[in-house]
């Protein structure tokens, strides 16, 4: 007989996810009519117990007791005592009139303790708490977008590729067609450049023609000579720096740029300089890529490309197989930890 693994979860993280989706709840329950809240933790007479949740279903009061272990005797005492008190307060006119059913929700229960439940009006219900909790994430990640972005790679090797394009939209082409022809590049190679500035607010979408955004025309006024076109300049730099410490989840590409700076910061708190070779592994694991990157010149093509935008935005430095953090990066780490926060916090809050 296969035992039943030990819950290291608490009934209040539990009963946590249930609240916040009553449809899953009612699911596990088995009943039809959606379910509203009326209670959680509801204290009865004068003691320490509190009735978990009570809920209205139609017309039907729900009394929702959770446990996150065996079925024990004791529990359906427990349920049955406030079911019960219940009653008295309808009885009282302190509660809403409706029939009482009540649910005694446990990870395992024999089938003749399911009978001796029946028999005493109580729905004995065997639930797994970590199908609860994989619901809540799925139901969570709908809101906060946070919780799926991975960085895609795009072939461009180098952000200073996409300058010449932005040079072409500043001057009022919007065609990726004509765009090709003025740069005398492939038009699928254009159609990249104009993801990752996409990617990185400096280029809109709007009918199949392209325009610099209020960032982008900023970031063209800053280019540096023409020499040396393909190089960002300090300012443009600073730019990006910002953009992508202010939102960290914009967009895949900027998510890829803090997913690397973010690894490297990691492995630091170990052993530093960083071997390449630890960012790679490292990198595919915070990045959520692991599945996707699995063949070794995938992983490494990718590490190569957001790790040279690390290093163009003077955040990482890289001698050798060797990886460092610079100054600037150091700083740039402290601010992206605030920005991401407070992402995540307004997106857990919705």
């Amino acid at each position: 007989m296969k035992l039943k693994q030990h819950n290291n979860i608490s009934e209040s993280q539990v009963e946590d996810a249930l609240v916040a989706n009553l449809f899953f709840l009612g699911k596990i329950l088995r009943l039809h009519a959606d379910l509203k809240l009326i209670a959680r933790q509801l204290r009865l007479k004068d003691g320490e117990e509190r009735l978990d949740l009570l809920l209205s279903s139609g017309k039907d009061l729900c009394l929702v007791e959770l446990k996150v272990t065996r079925f024990e005797e004791k529990f359906l005492h427990q349920i049955l005592a406030y079911k019960k008190e219940l009653i008295t307060l309808q009885n009282n006119d302190n509660l809403i009139a409706g029939n009482i059913t009540s649910f005694l929700l446990v990870t395992e229960a024999k089938k003749k303790q399911s009978e001796f439940a029946k028999r005493n009006d109580v729905e004995l219900i065997v639930y797994e708490p970590l199908d609860v909790l994989k619901n809540y994430y799925e139901n969570l990640s709908a809101v906060a977008p946070f919780l799926k972005i991975k960085p895609n790679d795009y072939g461009v090797f180098s952000l200073g590729l996409i300058n010449r394009t932005l040079i072409q939209l500043s001057k009022g082409e919007t065609k990726q067609n004509e765009i090709a022809e003025k740069v005398g590049l492939k038009s699928s190679s254009i159609h990249n450049h104009l993801r990752v500035a996409k990617e990185f607010g400096l280029v809109r979408e709007r009918n199949k023609n392209y325009f610099l955004t209020d960032v982008g025309d900023k970031y063209v006024e800053y280019f540096n000579d023409w020499i040396f076109i393909d190089r960002l300049s300090e300012k443009q730099i600073e730019i990006l720096k910002q953009f992508v410490a202010k939102d960290p989840f914009y967009s895949s590409t900027v998510f890829g740029v803090y997913s690397v700076v973010e690894s490297a910061f990691l492995l630091s708190r170990n052993s530093y300089p960083i071997q390449l070779n630890d960012l790679r592994k490292i990198f595919q694991t915070v990045s959520g890529k692991v599945k996707e990157w699995q063949a070794v010149k995938s992983l490494s093509t990718a590490t190569y490309t957001f790790l040279n935008f690390a290093i163009e935005l003077e955040l990482l430095g890289k001698i050798g197989q060797q990886v460092v953090i610079t100054p600037a990066g150091f700083r740039f780490i402290l601010m992206l930890q605030l920005h991401k926060s407070i992402e995540m916090i307004e997106s857990l809050s919705t």
